[in-house]
């Protein structure tokens, strides 16, 4: 039996209910196969052990087929019935001896197909042999061997057809191969044997429509030996196949026979007892139109799963029978309670009392990473080795150059490599430049990828959906950038600023996850790959673009990117007269989410970065000590609170006080609408 609950990973919680829902063995019901779809890192290896440790001693299979050959459907279905029959203390494991018959017949090479009497006497010999006692041997000693070394090997076809002698050495000869041959006969052992011939000669043509009928025939017997080994019996759970990396076609070549063979069956109300949950990288592993995009219908969110909810039916299309559900990104609470949990594991292995420093950090960690499980780990583990774990605020400012144990790079191109696992070079190249752009819709629009290369230009886009690296927006007012309030501000409004402008903050076009644009952005910025003339060249050609389309918030958005803060403070100078602040308020943050080359900074405190900005890059605006002045060092100091490194002390961040301080100075020079910027200047204020 099960071995009892184990705690799921974080941010998985509702997979794991629906999992083990769809687990539990209530009665005779149709199963999904549930595929776990994620980025590298997004946890799905971790969701297999989870899975694979609440099954423990339950009649279960894992398999990785990263290291695995390529192989078809009939193989796969073999390499699943050798690890199910697996024994466990207390539970009857199921038989294959439909499969096993159906596999001993292709082995047999030398059947005289010409001569059909001879034919089955020679398959009658060979299925009588195959109870000998070398055949059991063979097959006890394999899998002792593969159960301790933990392995998941593809088994050798004769080892294999042993699996035809477990469970029947209480029976006479003549009763078990009877009762497995009346599966391919249709109640008939001759025709059965008949059966088996005709399925060795269609293994033997080399043509590929007997291929796909051999490995449609094997799986269904597959499915029929497991129904039946479930049908006699009162179980709790049915069983479980764990299926890591099934990306390949092969593998969703076998999936999708699986689904077709189980709609076929349910239309006479049969089911079989297998629940399979599969991890892929890539939508491509599912069939039907999902992409990958943001609010794909046909990708499920873990919040709205449970069985009822999955949409097979007894008469559904094959592509019903799967449900893929996309993983997500921790929040905030559950990034604190990693950090805690790695901490007390620190702790027991070292020895030493848990600092509790972690949990402080969240702040930073949770808006570098926007809560992507594997680099929130690795940043714990990095933030923990540094300074016996209690880094200082240099060190958290300079977070992503520090180099982690046993690496010769920075922290920054460890985890870049991690997430661009699965891009070419000239993808990966390419990536560099749709991450300047706020959407990567424009960066391609405005042709930034027509130098690259074909294969690149052509496919990045859908590789970057189809990986699941594009994002909802993400909104960019205080709520996100520091302040305490509630977000709300990007909220649509009727009309738009500005004769025949189109007001941008509204949106919705997809975006690069902001964890992978960063590092994207942090990679441009290093010599090897870039330039500040690379930088500003690139922002020149999008904020032209925008403009030529009557975008200007976005082609203000370029401008600030290239340093042109005296643009951006005469546009919101001219704003302030306005009535209503709370439009020109969404529009600040629009603009001066900007990214920022590293020529800017310093290691000066930011709040004291934030005025020699305005003073260098926006002089004549900075000599008005009325407007001008607190309106530079407010855009400057909103510029960089768009990174969290630069948001702290953590807790007190000090460009909050800048920010509200500047806020209060330009409400005193409001028209209209003073209270707006004083209401705002509050959400800063701790």
């Amino acid at each position: 039996m099960p071995q009892g609950p184990s705690t799921p990973p974080a941010g998985q919680a509702e997979i794991a209910a629906f999992v083990q829902d769809c687990w539990r063995r209530e009665t005779a019901r149709p199963l999904p196969v549930i595929v776990l779809l994620g980025r590298p890192g997004s946890g799905k290896t971790y969701a297999l052990d989870h899975f694979a440790r609440e099954a423990a001693g339950g009649i279960t299979a894992r398999i990785d087929f990263a290291p695995l050959p390529v192989q078809r459907p009939y193989e796969l279905a073999v390499h699943l019935a050798f690890l199910l029959s697996r024994k466990h203390p207390g539970v009857r494991p199921p038989r294959f001896p439909r499969l096993m018959l159906g596999l001993l017949a292709l082995s047999l090479g030398d059947l005289p197909l010409d001569n059909r009497e001879a034919a089955r006497k020679r398959l009658k010999s060979a299925l009588s042999q195959a109870r000998g006692s070398a055949a059991v041997d063979a097959l006890e000693a394999a899998g002792g061997f593969i159960d301790e070394l933990g392995l998941s090997p593809v088994p050798h076809l004769e080892l294999a057809a042993g699996l035809l002698v477990r469970g029947f050495t209480h029976l006479p000869v003549a009763t078990a191969l009877n009762r497995a041959l009346v599966g391919y006969g249709q109640g008939s052992t001759q025709a059965g044997i008949d059966a088996l011939i005709d399925l060795n000669r269609r293994h033997r043509t080399g043509i590929a429509a007997d291929a796909a009928l051999v490995d449609r025939g094997l799986c269904e017997v597959f499915l029929d030996d497991l129904a039946t080994s479930f049908g006699g019996r009162r179980r709790l759970y049915n069983c479980l196949a764990l299926l890591d990396d099934i990306d390949r076609p092969h593998i969703t070549a076998f999936l999708e026979l699986l689904a077709q063979l189980r709609a076929e069956k349910a239309r006479s109300g049969l089911y079989d007892p297998l629940l399979i949950v599969a991890t892929a990288a890539t939508t491509r592993a599912v069939p039907g139109p999902s992409d990958g995009s943001p609010d794909d219908p046909h990708i499920s969110t873990p919040d709205t799963l449970s069985y009822d909810a999955w949409r097979t039916r007894p008469d559904a299309a094959p592509p019903h029978w799967w449900c893929p559900v996309r993983l997500r990104d921790l929040d905030e609470v559950e990034v604190t309670l990693e950090a805690t949990r790695y901490e007390k594991e620190r702790a027991g292995r070292t020895g030493r009392p848990e600092p509790w420093v972690l949990p402080a950090t969240t702040p930073l960690i949770h808006r570098l990473t926007y809560g992507h499980p594997w680099s929130v780990r690795t940043l714990h583990e990095v933030l923990a080795g540094l300074r016996e774990g209690g880094p200082a605020e240099s060190d958290l400012r300079g977070l992503l150059s520090v180099r982690p144990p046993g690496q010769g790079v920075p922290l920054a191109h460890v985890v870049r490599d991690r997430l661009l696992t699965g891009l070419t070079a000239d993808q990966q190249e390419a990536a560099l430049l749709i991450a300047t752009a706020r959407t990567p819709k424009s960066a391609v629009n405005a042709g930034l990828l027509n130098d690259q290369p074909e294969h690149a230009r052509d496919t990045l886009m859908r590789e970057l959906r189809e990986r699941l690296w594009l994002s909802r927006r993400v909104p960019e007012d205080a709520h996100t950038r520091g302040g305490r309030g509630p977000s709300g501000y990007l909220l649509p409004r009727a009309g738009a600023r500005g004769a025949g402008a189109v007001d941008t903050t509204f949106d919705t076009q997809p975006v690069l996850h902001p964890w992978l644009r960063l590092l994207l952005l942090d990679r441009l910025k290093d010599p090897t790959s870039g330039s500040l003339e690379r930088w500003r060249q690139l922002h020149e050609v999008l904020a032209s673009w925008h403009a030529r389309h009557q975008q200007p918030l976005d082609a203000l958005y370029h401008r600030l990117a290239r340093g042109e803060l005296s643009s951006v403070v005469d546009h919101f100078g001219l704003g302030l007269a306005d009535g209503d602040l709370i439009p020109w308020l969404r529009e600040l943050y629009h603009v001066t989410a900007a990214p920022m080359y590293p020529a800017w900074l310093s290691d000066e405190p930011p709040q004291r970065r934030a005025t020699e900005l305005a003073r260098e890059l926006a002089p004549d605006a900075y000599a008005d000590e009325r407007l001008g002045r607190p309106l530079a060092e407010l855009c400057a100091a909103l510029w960089l609170a768009g990174d969290p490194r630069n948001r702290l002390p953590l807790g007190h961040p000090e460009l909050n006080h800048k920010i509200s301080a500047k806020l209060r100075q330009l409400a005193m020079v409001a028209e209209a609408d003073a209270d707006t910027l004083l209401d705002e200047a509050e959400r800063y204020t701790d």
